[in-house]
């Protein structure tokens, strides 16, 4: 697997750099628009995570590299752990560029006074913090079930034919599904219920001992899609014929 994984870091070592800079530039559109920092690393990690994974996709089919690939010593089982291997590495590179630049920023706000009154907008603040880090891991979740979801279709029907697929694939998934099971539950047939519960919650989760919390089970979800997904990944690929 490591022989695996530092072929594709190779090949994509010049696509992270393409791919932070872009997101430094969406995440500064956003955030100039919402004058506030706090979505920047989330925006960041998102982007790397989703994309990293369908580009990584997407060069399998260039010069036929997928089947150029299995004619070196690598195995299916090794081509699969490699390729998750790579999107998490890209998911935490842009978490920790955003986290950084995040910080930079902000220090940058504190101690100098900056024009059209950035300073005040930009300068720290402990709630940010907290804010940043939240919205951060929650993205990691939504980035790994997005790429988790995405991933063992690109191995089973490559990138041109999964890509057909998507968006019934996004409808069903993150709209039919949850409303279904939602509606089924029988959560709303009394109205919206388990108000006082939910204000609770989101009462804890705004501490920092609810955000560390936070971080924890969304980190450790991330962990389980992708390692669900991975297993998935690797039975459609060894049954693929390239």
């Amino acid at each position: 697997m490591k022989r695996a994984y530092l072929v594709e870091m190779t090949i994509f070592a010049s696509y992270v750099r393409q791919l932070l800079l872009l997101g430094f530039l969406v995440s500064l559109f956003v955030c100039c628009g919402m004058q506030s920092i706090i979505a920047a690393p989330a925006i960041l990690t998102c982007m790397c995570f989703m994309t990293g994974a369908m580009s990584a996709a997407g060069y399998d089919e260039q010069n036929n590299w997928g089947l150029f690939r299995l004619t070196m010593p690598l195995s299916r089982r090794d081509v699969v752990l490699a390729r998750y291997g790579v999107i998490v590495t890209l998911g935490l590179v842009g978490l920790a560029a955003g986290l950084v630049g995040a910080g930079l920023v902000t220090a940058l706000a504190t101690f100098v006074d900056l024009p059209m009154g950035l300073s005040a907008v930009l300068a720290y603040r402990f709630e940010d913090v907290l804010a940043t880090l939240f919205s951060s891991f929650f993205c990691i979740f939504m980035g790994s079930f997005v790429a988790g979801v995405v991933t063992p279709l690109y191995f089973r029907f490559g990138q041109s034919k999964a890509t057909q697929y998507l968006p019934l694939i996004m409808v069903l998934v993150f709209f039919v599904l949850p409303v279904s099971l939602i509606g089924n539950s029988g959560l709303l047939d009394g109205g919206i219920v388990g108000t006082d519960a939910l204000t609770s919650l989101l009462a804890f989760i705004e501490t920092p001992a609810g955000v560390a919390a936070s971080m924890g089970v969304l980190l450790a979800a991330s962990a389980l899609v992708l390692a669900v997904s991975a297993a998935v990944s690797l039975r459609l690929y060894e049954r693929r014929e390239l």
